[in-house]
């Protein structure tokens, strides 16, 4: 191999080498920034679940307070926009919130953070992949580059 050659070749390495470690610091921010979006959407999960049940009891306790007064014994006869018909309103639509935050936990829980993790698994797997091409093999890269 002439002296030109070789001098290409090493800064071939060396651009490897340089190529290889910015993939590296990019898998590692990668990994980061799923980790907390992973993180996130657990703790966003958990307030949505938190919430949900909240609601529930908030709706449940003001539906017993509503069934036990006397006015819900002449639900029937009163007006569609009669006090306690409202009250039956807010409380349907309350327990609707309720299942929706609950139905946001559910995606959150089982949709989003397996789909970020298995993104994280694809990151590591791929560099893992990488790596030997790059380390172990220069001299087939070089070969490669220069044919």
């Amino acid at each position: 191999m002439s002296s030109p050659a070789r001098l290409r070749g090493a800064q071939i390495r060396t651009q490897l080498v340089e190529q290889f470690k910015c993939l590296e610091q990019q898998s590692e921010s990668r990994l980061q920034l799923l980790q907390d979006l992973q993180e996130f959407f657990r703790r966003k999960a958990e307030i949505e679940l938190e919430y949900s049940r909240s609601l529930e009891k908030l709706a449940e306790r003001f539906s017993s307070k509503i069934r036990s007064s006397r006015e819900h014994q002449f639900k029937k006869d009163q007006h569609l926009l009669s006090p306690v018909n409202c009250w039956y309103l807010v409380l349907t639509q309350t327990r609707r919130e309720s299942r929706d935050h609950a139905t946001l936990n559910d995606i959150f829980m089982n949709n989003v953070i397996v789909r970020l993790s298995q993104i994280s698994e694809d990151v590591i797997r791929l560099f893992k992949k990488v790596t030997p091409a790059v380390l172990e093999s220069p001299a087939q890269a070089e070969y490669v580059l220069m044919t």
